[in-house]
């Protein structure tokens, strides 16, 4: 007569095995497929975590300032999410959750902020080395009478913004 190995023959016969691993104990929720999706906290009415909700402002500060960052507005944003990020991630890792949200929104913080530095330096340099051939193009504009004349503007500013303006001189 063989007995089984998780069997205490001390215990009353059927009464289960001596120790219970993790996939044996009581789910919090009696459904377990309702455990799947609902999230913590809402099914008694609980504020969720403030880990989670750092994390999810971070992502939203992120797109957002990832949506902007073409206008550089989007740095100042960006600067905004990485910041909320890190809290959220330093809150989850506190309350011992995992922190993809704010690690998500800190990632999209860092790359609004290179693409609107980008756009702001190149802009910078663009100005540096056309900004008087732009004052002319805007003055020719201005005394421009005709049609005619509005496009010799636009020819000039053009031929100008083509040339390299290290050549002039």
């Amino acid at each position: 007569m063989s007995e089984r190995p998780d069997h205490d023959p001390a215990s009353a016969p059927g009464s289960g095995p001596r120790w219970a691993g993790h996939h044996e104990t009581q789910p919090a929720y009696p459904d377990r497929l309702a455990a799947r999706f609902i999230r913590r906290g809402e099914a008694t009415g609980q504020a969720s975590p403030p880990g989670r909700r750092a994390g999810r402002g971070a992502v939203a500060l992120g797109a957002l300032a990832l949506v902007t960052s073409l206008a550089v507005v989007g740095g100042v944003l960006g600067i905004a999410a990485i910041v909320v990020g890190m809290r959220a991630r330093a809150e989850a890792r506190r309350d011992g959750a995992g922190g993809g949200a704010g690690t998500i929104g800190l990632a999209l913080g860092a790359l609004s902020l290179l693409i609107a530095f980008t756009i702001a330096s190149g802009m910078w340099v663009f100005y540096e080395r056309h900004g008087d051939d732009l004052h002319q193009y805007q003055e020719c504009r201005r005394v421009a009478r005709s049609d005619a004349e509005l496009e010799d503007c636009s020819r000039r500013f053009s031929d100008a913004v083509r040339t390299d303006p290290t050549s002039k001189g």
